[in-house]
């Protein structure tokens, strides 16, 4: 028999989607990279409905890896040429703060603005797992390149 004393269920509450939070994904770039956070922000936006915030993310997620594999690639030809200027570093960070600027801010203000502190939030267990193991194989790959360079050059 139903509980006829239990409190209505709000439609807005039910129509609020289960976001990773914004910020969160901002921060987790800054270990994960923005390859990490522009995966996580198409996600989200494509579960907001906005198709075309997701396509634009999905076109940052392209240029991060772009930019990663520079840095990859800068980092071993940099072990073979001098080894002391932090090239690949350089480039990481700048992409980094473009990336806060340009692709994060926008989804942090506008889940702010829309829902502020009040929807479901989903878990990390499963992003951050991919995220160490991606990470680690890109580490792999950037040391193999390495000693490629060094071996054969």
């Amino acid at each position: 028999m139903p509980d006829t004393h239990a409190p209505p269920v709000s439609d807005t509450v039910n129509a609020v989607p289960a976001l990773w939070r914004p910020s969160a994904v901002a921060a987790w770039s800054l270990v994960f990279t923005p390859v990490f956070g522009s995966w996580l922000l198409m996600h989200n936006w494509r579960v907001l409905g906005q198709a075309r915030a997701a396509h634009t993310a999905q076109r940052w997620l392209l240029a991060s890896m772009a930019v990663l594999a520079v840095e990859l690639f800068a980092a071993a030809v940099n072990d073979r040429v001098n080894g002391s200027t932090p090239l690949a570093q350089l480039i990481g960070l700048a992409w980094l703060g473009l990336w806060l600027l340009a692709a994060a801010a926008p989804q942090w203000h506008l889940v702010r603005r829309r829902f502020g502190r009040r929807y479901a939030r989903r878990g990390w267990n499963g992003a951050l797992g991919l995220a160490a193991v991606c990470g680690f194989l890109c580490w792999a790959a950037g040391f193999v390149l390495t000693s490629l360079l060094l071996a054969f050059t």
